[in-house]
């Protein structure tokens, strides 16, 4: 779910991961061209490496205020029989696949907001970090080839996630939250450097994720801020792009823009729904010194 920025690969920032795509060219047919995408498509087992970037977010869903954000981390990508991270999707856990499906677990986070910053929660809770975890089961509508020798992928991922929060002093359960996922991706677009995927997220969640970031408590109620009750429901959609460019083999930079549609939210009329519409943005840049001399082909 996409409140504050999630934690997604390829980035392993907490930047978002999604691509842009709208361009398609024609398809080509030949096998030499389906030969080509088998060898795009070995990589090694891991890479590791370093990344680093910046991120402006909503401090919340529907938050008018925002928050900007540096990071620097160690960059990691596992291709596992079972265990896959970054490459361009979360963290997952595959538990089995073919080429039309992937059933898996998946898993997703969040950063936290301090509330003493924010005009509208001052004087509450903080908001902590979030991680999810749950199934997802992604059917792989279809792959193309195109006659400037690119190619794209188109994705629907059916997932279902338990939501926690911590301070990392204790971890409470808020609830659940079903996000279908439809997912364009686009490899080579008006470059062979260039990777770039669009990606539409409608949300809903249980009452206690929406609890958590709208109610108001009696003790919270001031004149400008009545008490409130949250209910389950719709939260909105994201749509989302982002591009990668690859500068080398090892090294790339990558950006993306998430905006976020709460027309029609569960709970709008909660004093801490703002607005109809966010938007976030992130920028960065890896860099990979490592890999192994093993390679995979995964599908």
């Amino acid at each position: 779910m996409k409140y504050s920025a999630i934690i997604r690969s390829p980035w392993s920032l907490g930047a978002l991961a999604f691509y842009t795509s709208l361009t398609l060219c024609s398809l080509a047919s030949a096998q030499d061209a389906d030969e080509e995408i088998v060898a795009e498509l070995e990589k090694p087992l891991w890479e590791l490496g370093v990344g680093a970037g910046a991120l402006m977010q909503p401090h919340y869903p529907s938050s008018s205020e925002h928050q900007t954000r540096g990071l620097a981390l160690p960059y990691l990508v596992y291709r596992g029989e079972v265990l896959r991270i970054g490459d361009g999707q979360s963290a997952r856990a595959v538990a089995a696949e073919n080429s039309r499906y992937e059933l898996s677990m998946s898993f997703a986070a969040a950063f936290d907001a301090d509330s003493e910053g924010n005009e509208l929660r001052r004087g509450m809770d903080d908001l902590d970090f979030i991680f999810e975890v749950g199934p997802q089961l992604v059917f792989k509508l279809g792959k193309y080839t195109y006659s400037d020798t690119s190619r794209s992928e188109l994705q629907l991922a059916l997932q279902a996630r338990a939501a926690f929060s911590t301070d990392f002093g204790r971890i409470d359960h808020r609830g659940y939250v079903f996000e279908p996922m439809l997912r364009y991706r686009h490899y080579g677009l008006f470059s062979p450097q260039l990777e770039a995927t669009v990606s539409l997220r409608p949300i809903w969640a249980t009452r206690e994720l929406h609890q958590y970031f709208y109610d108001v408590a009696a003790v919270d109620a001031t004149a400008f801020r009545p008490a409130y009750q949250a209910e389950s429901g719709y939260f909105g959609t994201g749509l989302n792009f982002s591009g990668t460019w690859h500068l080398s083999d090892k090294a790339r930079v990558f950006g993306g823009i998430q905006t976020s549609f709460h027309y029609g939210a569960a709970n709008r009329q909660s004093p801490l729904f703002e607005d109809d519409f966010t938007m976030g943005v992130a920028i960065g840049f890896i860099w990979n010194f490592l890999e192994s001399e093993r390679m995979v082909v995964r599908p």
